[in-house]
């Protein structure tokens, strides 16, 4: 009932508002005030002062008129009021024709037009009634609620117990992250967790210790049996690449000694031979140094800004005797000036051996193009083109490794010692670039990437 009035007075109040600021009484304002009437589950009707029904509710307005005279000038005992102040009445009245009681508000506006409001107390006893179900619901779940409350009650005796017992399996089976937690109030339960919990602590760091010594051991036999492999390849290949030299070197200088060639042509012959070889095992040691210091990190970069044109037509210079030994039709597509940033050495070997390459395994129409083309923002690629026999699956994986000879005759026939591509990927991991060879329909092609100077301007390749 005390809900119901404040409904009312806050209808009563609304319709105070709408009617100072002049808009209660128009046509658009039905549909909002249909909409506050059934929000508050009243019906309403407001009469000006010369009886004519200005607003009104969704209910029969000449029943809603009917029960307000009948509540202004019946002087019938079912009327009580409830509260009355100098704007309006709140009271409960018996209308003639009902079997129902009412709550009535009677109020008057600011213009003189009277507002009747009222409300059926079947609706209000239906809520009464809910309110009851909802208790008696509250009391069966409160009686649910101290069932389960006393069950946890009684298992918190029991629980710290079971908590320890858990815990040393989980102990005995090396899962030392189990603690035991201490209750709100300390007992010796929780001084024998705490005593539990140093106990895991200290057996964990004795396991993560021997489990750390046997891992370092195991890496130690490991680098010890990569190192002792490496070794052992090391020493195989090397002495795999020097035998056939030194062979020769000796054969050839015994034939010297013993005078078996007795002409001075015959004799040169001999001594050019052994030159070569000498050459080759120099090239093949100078190599494995090199290659020895890039894999070691004992390799200096020395960053610089450089022209790569210049330092490609530098190359390609001097391998023109060795083009025009083997008839080779070689060119550098590029001579717009291009700078890079990187170690001018490096790049330099990795070019040399790029080119070196292409002489030594040119077939066909013995063509050789270098090239360099910007692929992305801030980088350059450097390619070299040689027509040839493409590389096979099996091989271009290995080309890059130490000692590794697609074609070991060829190589064989101008000395190569299976390092220089080594040395082509040892160079370009530490200069952190990329790098590669595709199969062309033509012939074979290596590339690798730099990074421009961002310093100096560079133009673009025609």
């Amino acid at each position: 009932m005390r809900q119901k009035k404040k409904d009312m007075r806050s209808v009563f109040n609304e319709l105070k508002l709408m009617q100072e600021d002049g808009n209660l009484y128009e046509e658009d304002n039905q549909m909002p005030l249909t909409a506050l009437f059934d929000r508050y589950s009243v019906y309403v009707i407001i009469l000006g002062p010369d009886g004519e029904s200005l607003v009104k509710s969704n209910s029969d307005p000449e029943v809603l008129s009917q029960q307000l005279s009948f509540s202004m000038y019946s002087k019938d005992d079912s009327v009580k009021i409830l509260q009355t102040t100098d704007e309006y009445q709140i009271f409960t009245c018996k209308f003639p024709g009902a079997d129902d009681r009412y709550l009535v508000f009677r109020g008057c506006l600011p213009d003189g037009s009277i507002v009747f409001m009222r409300t059926s107390y079947a609706g209000i006893s239906r809520t009464l009634h809910i309110t009851n179900r909802f208790f008696l619901f509250m009391v069966v779940v409160a009686l649910g609620i101290s069932t389960v409350i006393s069950h946890y009650v009684i298992k918190s005796f029991s629980k710290p117990l079971y908590g320890i017992i858990d815990i040393t399996k989980r102990i005995s089976n090396f899962d030392f992250q189990a603690r035991y937690y201490p209750q709100r109030v300390y007992n010796e339960l929780d001084d024998l967790g705490e005593h539990i919990n140093e106990m895991s602590t200290t057996l964990k760091r004795a396991i993560e210790q021997l489990r750390d010594a046997n891992e370092s051991l195991k890496h130690d036999l490991e680098v010890r049996e990569e190192t002792e492999n490496m070794r052992k390849e090391f020493v195989s290949n090397v002495s795999h690449e020097l035998k056939t030299p030194i062979a020769l070197i000796q054969g050839y200088a015994e034939g010297l000694q013993e005078g078996i060639m007795e002409d001075e042509n015959s004799r040169q012959i001999y001594l050019d031979i052994i030159i070569d070889e000498a050459n080759k095992m120099n090239r093949l040691v100078r190599e494995m140094l090199i290659l020895n210091q890039l894999e070691a990190g004992q390799m200096n970069i020395d960053y610089v800004d450089f022209n790569l044109t210049e330092m490609i037509d530098s190359v390609v210079d001097s391998n023109k005797i060795n083009f025009e030994a083997q008839n080779i039709t070689y060119s550098f597509i590029n001579k717009e000036e291009c700078y890079v940033h990187a170690d001018e050495f490096l790049v330099e070997q990795v070019i040399t051996n790029f080119i070196s390459n292409a002489i030594h395994y040119v077939l066909n129409e013995n063509v050789i193009n270098v090239k360099y083309e910007f692929v992305k923002k801030g980088k350059v690629r450097i390619s070299v083109f040689n027509s040839g026999n493409n590389i096979s699956k099996k091989d271009i994986k290995h080309i890059w490794e130490k000692f590794y000879k697609a074609d070991k005759a060829r190589s064989r026939e101008y000395g190569g010692s299976g390092i220089g591509l080594s040395v082509v990927k040892a160079t370009m991991d530490l200069l952190h670039e990329k790098y590669g060879v595709d199969n062309l329909e033509n012939g074979v092609e290596f590339w690798f990437e730099l990074s421009l100077a961002k310093d100096i301007k560079t133009t673009k390749n025609s």
